[in-house]
């Protein structure tokens, strides 16, 4: 039997090679391996627009001569009566009846059958010959005919666990200690002498002089912290165990490089009485890192995923096409980034959110509550919704600082498409809105915005922390911005990355199937399969994250479609961002080949249009 010593030794070898193998893959350009858009049909590289022999250009309602601002009413009385709204939850509506023309298109559907004869094949390849769960390992024999991700070769590093709070499928959650709306002593049972254990432990013989106060003030110090999933309105499905986990890590920036080092796993909201799990406790540990991953499994899927990005979207699409006339250049600009998202929403309805469904199988929370959480996420971006624009929300949460964190994908890529994204919208926003009077003078942008704003009780789309109105340029910029970047580089980033993660169970469990611990010693490594999903809920998370975790739509990010522009000068606009684009994805590519692991969730090749998958 390895004494505690020699097995935290080996640890401390195992997470060196991780290192140094990811290093040399990096190098050599190997870690990008795709999700599983290879096996589907579809375009990368966006085709050059070209207006058409006889364009419909875009016009501001005030600038129209009165019998056209008449026609432009009538068309709107009638979108409203194609497009009626009922709730969808209690703080967001959806489309009563799904539209002819926002239904999926053949290239969509293609894929979508593509993808389930796989889903088929695997699960049938399975149960011809089953193997049960008795190791962790053995859940890669889930994938017969799916492509095993990547993470199953690594999951049990510390260094793949803290890496995903920075390139993983929730880049949401990470936050520095400083900009927490509490002090770390009050929420979180650590000593400086556990705290410096640990970092003794992740620095063989080095010298460790940090204290919690001294990680603190100088930015060190981060937290993930599931609190949502403690409130009262979340309950664990019978058979099922929830508790609310934070997870502290310290930015290493000692010896000339930089790495994210998590500290300790506390399985519960109150200190001193919650259990505190830190790298040096063995199987605990392994066990307290799957449980912090189920914790971000829902808070990802049902907040961040389907409350922020499809949930907040629909309410948008809906005030876009019930306010403003086809012709209206805002109409014109969004209508790409919206479409299918009535259709997977409505699908979602059907089969991910209904009783019986996909959330209902796969989580630990009752129905009721997962719809809770998603109202909770709704909420919290309709009551700030600026501040869940990319920059606002990264100084928000205290990681905007590359100094600390040094190589924050989600934050460094993202910014760069963001960037991108504003001087786009700013260029095209120039060519209809000469003056800020225009912004002020546009009646339809203006009930746009007032329909937006109104609360639903009172029959609006509820984002009531939009200003009373539209008075300049930039303030329209901001707001066109961050819907695009929301509904094409956002969701893709989170979603088209889940396979990767989330579908390999041992990494990212949907839920917990015995009693969180409040004692260590209790655990061993033979029983942590007993704390996970068997058979059925396994199929559905595996089944499931093939279903969300890939970019079904075919078309290339920017190519439009039948939702092309045809103004002359927008198009230009157009084609000044793919090229720019063009850049980005070179500037990613350099990055990720310095990267532990590649990101490769901003790259312009692999997003999408719209919040469609």
């Amino acid at each position: 039997m390895r004494s505690p010593a020699r097995k935290q030794r080996r640890q401390q070898l195992v997470e060196r090679y991780v290192l140094s193998r990811r290093t040399m893959l990096a190098l050599i350009g190997l870690v990008c391996t795709p999700g599983l858009e290879n096996l589907l049909v579809g375009d990368t590289q966006p085709s050059k627009p070209r207006p058409p022999a006889n364009p419909h250009i875009p016009t501001l309602p005030q600038k129209d001569p009165l019998a056209t601002q008449q026609e432009r009413q009538q068309q709107l009385l009638v979108a409203r009566q194609e497009y009626q709204l009922v709730f969808r939850l209690p703080n967001s509506v959806r489309v009563a009846t799904l539209p002819p023309q926002e239904v999926f298109d053949v290239g969509y559907n293609n894929n979508r059958d593509i993808l389930a004869q796989k889903v088929a094949a695997n699960q049938q390849a399975f149960f011809g010959s089953p193997k049960p769960f008795l190791t962790l390992e053995d859940y890669a024999a889930v994938f017969k005919v799916l492509p095993l991700p990547d993470v199953a070769k690594t999951y049990m590093s510390d260094t793949t666990f803290a890496l995903q709070r920075l390139s993983g499928p929730n880049p949401m959650e990470i936050t520095n200690v400083l900009a927490l709306n509490y002090t770390l002593e009050e929420k979180f049972g650590i000593t400086d002498e556990i705290f410096q254990t640990v970092l003794n432990a992740a620095r063989p013989g080095g010298y460790v002089s940090e204290t919690l106060n001294s990680a603190t003030q100088d930015g060190s110090l981060f937290v993930t912290d599931y609190a949502i999933l403690g409130t009262n309105t979340v309950t664990a499905k019978e058979n099922r165990f929830l508790t609310a986990p934070i997870a502290l890590y310290f930015a290493d920036r000692s010896r000339g490089g930089w790495r994210l080092i998590p500290i300790a796993i506390q399985l519960g909201q109150v200190p001193n009485e919650s259990l505190l799990c830190t790298p040096v406790d063995g199987v605990d540990w392994t066990l307290a890192k799957l449980i912090t991953q189920m914790a971000d499994f829902s808070v990802h899927e049902l907040v961040r995923h389907l409350g922020q990005t499809h949930v907040v979207l629909e309410p948008i699409a809906l005030a876009t096409v019930r306010e403003l006339a086809a012709r209206h250049p805002v109409n014109v600009l969004l209508k790409p980034h919206f479409e299918f998202t009535m259709a997977i929403n409505a699908l979602g309805d059907q089969v991910l959110i209904n009783p019986g469904g996909f959330v209902d199988i796969i989580l630990g929370s009752t129905l009721e509550s997962s719809l809770n959480l998603t109202n909770l996420g709704v909420s919290e971006c309709f009551n700030n919704f600026s501040n869940f624009a990319l920059p606002n929300n990264l100084r928000k949460r205290g990681v905007d600082d590359r100094s600390v964190l040094r190589d924050f994908p989600y934050r460094d890529d993202g910014l760069l498409v963001w960037d991108a994204l504003e001087d786009y919208v700013s260029r095209y926003v120039g060519i209809y809105y000469r003056s800020n009077r225009d912004v002020r003078e546009d009646f339809e942008l203006q009930n746009w915005l007032q329909a937006l704003r109104t609360p639903i009780s009172d029959g609006g789309f509820g984002i009531v922390s939009l200003p009373p109105r539209l008075t300049n340029r930039d303030q329209l910029i901001d707001l066109l911005t961050q819907i695009i970047f929301t509904a094409g580089p956002q969701h893709s980033a989170i979603a088209w990355i889940q396979y990767q993660y989330m579908s390999f169970i041992p990494n990212m469990p949907g839920a917990i199937y015995r009693n969180i611990p409040t004692v260590k010693g209790m655990v061993t490594d033979s029983s942590l399969t007993s704390f996970l999903p068997g058979v059925e809920p396994t199929f559905a998370q595996v089944n499931l994250m093939v279903g969300i975790g890939t970019k079904r739509d075919p078309k290339a990010f920017t190519d439009f479609g039948v939702n092309s522009f045809q103004d002359p000068r927008a198009i230009d606009v157009l084609i000044g961002l793919q090229e720019r684009l063009e850049v980005v994805e070179k500037q990613i590519e350099k990055r990720n080949k310095l990267r532990l692991e590649c990101y490769p969730g901003f790259l312009p090749s692999r997003m999408a249009n719209s919040t469609s998958g």
